[in-house]
């Protein structure tokens, strides 16, 4: 089963003071569930990979390893029949250009928890209709 109820706010209080080995822990959890429910199509990198890339590039790789997250989001809600908006490049210019206003990157990963949510929720939904047992 895929977990259906990440929150934004259980993420950004438990980084603090944890520092950000939380949110370590919950991108890695996010990514593999995420990977779970894709398992023959294009995988999303290991988010441990993403942080030290991240490290490397100057925070450059993670904008670009966001953007694939919510295509690889949008494409896996297209397969079970949801839409999943806002799209990768909404998400990507929040998490950009809304720093300035210094909410933007909680209103872009607000969106992609969100999406995830509902991605985990059809899934599971899903997984339960073709498990069902029938008792004799």
């Amino acid at each position: 089963m895929i977990t259906e109820n990440r929150r934004l706010w259980k993420l950004v209080l438990l980084t603090i003071p944890t520092f950000g080995i939380y949110n370590i822990y919950f991108w890695f959890r996010f990514t593999a569930d995420l990977n779970e429910m894709n398992r023959e199509e294009k995988k999303v990198k290991n988010y441990i990979l993403v942080w030290f890339l991240s490290l490397i590039t100057f925070g450059i790789y993670r904008w670009v390893w966001l953007f694939y997250l919510e295509d690889r989001l949008q494409t896996t809600g297209e397969q079970l029949g949801l839409r999943i908006k806002p799209g990768p490049s909404v998400v990507l210019t929040w998490k950009l250009f809304g720093s300035f206003l210094l909410i933007g990157p909680f209103v872009a990963d607000y969106y992609v928890i969100r999406n995830m949510n509902r991605l985990a929720h059809a899934y599971n939904s899903t997984i339960k209709k073709k498990t069902k047992v029938v008792k004799a």
